[in-house]
């Protein structure tokens, strides 16, 4: 898989969402020969989807998960049949080393069938049973396979059985009166008296052999309907390679066991497993994506992830633990997994990862261009608080006026219009407030989750703060985590109030004024990361000792 996935956390901010966007931009322009892709695996909130509205941009795509997938080992090798190419060329495909089966199409290229192994054992051990199959006989094909020429071609398919004539006129002539209605194509040698009787009993086609170049049967053709064939092999061979002529679609299968492009890696390994199948057809809403054979289910893929805004697999999309990662872009706490080989990390204790990306821009002496520049910018005073978040380092404030330079906008008019999309307490669901932006964090053996919105004022906070507190209690027992916050961030008042779920000897050493139960009062708080996770580790690390 040549594709790298850049992504942020769950529930993606609008700084996680644009730092994937625009260093996946970034690595794009470094490194060609690669194919870097943005994703989220949450949904954006109103602030994100006017920052990439008002950029012009398509938004990360979205991501549920990056378990392997089907589709990840789906191939197609560009081995493609057409269902009335002649079975030679089926055998031929399915010499190919690692192919089980070959895909069939028809004229419009439309899916309609496989031929493996198993349609061909079944195909020529029925021809051995059956005392006279009927067979599909084409014209072209019967040119393709069997070397020689046409002396009259008429009906371009036909069905029939196959009879040779080396027995006695008398005898051949009952056999072909036997199978009335049918009537069978003929292989016959130079035997003119044969050839004559065949033509008068309308078979037809009729296959010649013995015969040299040029030379042409005894017998007056011109009143004869059907086709003549001269083969230039001798009979035995001339009916050995005649059933290779038969159209694939003679003995496709058209029915196939398929498997979705999105079906999981492990479950579409044991539905393999546990068919006759060597391989089958990966199919995306009907339409062909490729093959896999049992070989294919050896080594599981693994996708190849950035992650940015993030390093804890916590935090991660969901999968994660099962891929590679490449590289990991942070503005955090390092609780990054251990890795097999080296990778590269940049973390800074930064304002906003879109900072660092823009460092790598400039770094590497690129210019970004309007959108990405405004991406950036947007992420940046997004996590900053339009600079005014005690998380707000030197290089955010002068990136800032940098990036709003390059995007043609007014640093605090731009700035002031975006922070202004922000929730309102009395119209969001306390569910989606909760986990829009969560975080969980292990530490001492406690798994902690906390989340943090920002508002427009907290005038409103009496009417909707017992539906915050039964939603973390909700997410609490849903996680199983040990206690869960949400800060609640005024920014124009630059004031919190956080409100948790119940954890009495947690509370009892909250340096915090305390409101009410399981609500207090954080004025100048204004960083989850910087200011309320010192105190929360803290916390922990009391009652660990305890």
């Amino acid at each position: 898989m040549n594709e790298i996935i850049v992504i942020g956390h769950r529930n993606p901010d609008t700084d996680s969402a644009c730092a994937a966007w625009s260093y996946a931009r970034y690595k794009n322009a470094i490194d060609p020969e690669r194919r870097y892709r943005a994703a989220v695996c949450g949904q954006l909130g109103k602030q994100a989807k006017f920052v990439f509205a008002n950029a012009g941009v398509e938004p990360p795509s979205y991501l549920k998960d990056v378990r392997p997938r089907v589709a990840d080992i789906a191939e197609d090798a560009g081995i493609h049949l057409d269902q009335n190419d002649p079975l030679k060329m089926a055998f031929l495909d399915l010499d190919t080393p690692r192919l089980s089966v070959v895909p069939v199409f028809d004229e419009t290229e439309n899916f309609v069938g496989i031929v493996g192994i198993h349609e061909m054992l079944r195909h020529f051990v029925e021809g051995t049973v059956k005392s006279r199959p009927f067979y599909t006989f084409r014209a072209d094909n019967i040119e393709k396979v069997i070397p020689g020429y046409f002396l009259k071609r008429a009906q371009e398919e036909f069905r029939a059985p196959i009879m040779a004539g080396a027995m006695a006129l008398d005898q051949s002539a009952k056999r072909i009166d036997a199978l009335a209605p049918a009537k069978p194509i003929m292989i016959v040698g130079n035997r003119p008296d044969l050839i004559a009787m065949a033509i008068s009993r309308e078979v037809p086609a009729l296959i010649l052999t013995g015969f040299e170049v040029g030379e042409t049967p005894d017998v007056d053709l011109s009143g004869f309907a059907g086709s003549v064939y001269v083969s230039s092999c001798d009979t035995s061979e001339t009916i050995r390679m005649l059933r290779l002529s038969l159209p694939v679609k003679q003995i496709m299968d058209t029915r196939p066991l398929c498997l979705a492009h999105d079906e999981l890696f492990d479950t579409a390994k044991k539905t393999l497993l546990n068919t006759e199948y060597h391989g089958l057809p990966v199919l995306r809403n009907g339409r062909f994506v490729g093959i896999v054979t049992r070989a294919s289910f050896i080594e599981k893929p693994r996708r190849k992830l950035i992650l940015v805004d993030h390093n804890e697999l916590s935090q991660a999309i969901a999968g994660a633990e099962d891929a590679e990662i490449c590289e990991i872009i942070d503005h955090h706490r390092m609780g990054a997994e251990k890795t097999s080989t080296p990778i590269y990390i940049y973390s800074k204790p930064i304002g906003s990862t879109c900072s660092i990306v823009y460092s790598h821009f400039r770094m590497a002496g690129i210019e970004p261009d309007r959108e990405a520049a405004l991406l950036m910018l947007s992420g940046l005073l997004s996590d900053t608080m339009l600079l005014r978040s005690p998380t707000t380092m030197p290089e955010d404030r002068l990136y800032a006026p940098e990036l709003a330079r390059l995007a043609g906008v007014d640093l605090q008019e731009y700035g002031t219009l975006m922070l202004s999309l922000t929730a309102s307490l009395k119209q969001a669901d306390p569910m989606q407030m909760v986990t829009g932006d969560f975080k969980d964090y292990a530490e001492g053996g406690f798994l902690v989750g906390v989340g943090q919105v920002e508002v427009g004022t907290l005038a409103d906070m009496s009417e909707v703060k017992a539906n915050i507190l039964d939603a973390l209690e909700r997410v609490c027992k849903e996680r199983k985590l040990s206690w869960a916050l949400l800060l609640v961030t005024d920014i124009v008042s630059e004031r919190s109030i956080l409100l948790c779920s119940s954890w009495p000897a947690a509370e009892k050493e909250f340096a915090y004024k305390r409101l009410e139960e399981n609500v207090y009062d954080l004025p100048g708080i204004l960083s989850r990361k910087k200011q309320l996770l010192p105190e929360i580790l803290r916390i922990i690390d009391a009652i660990g000792k305890n």
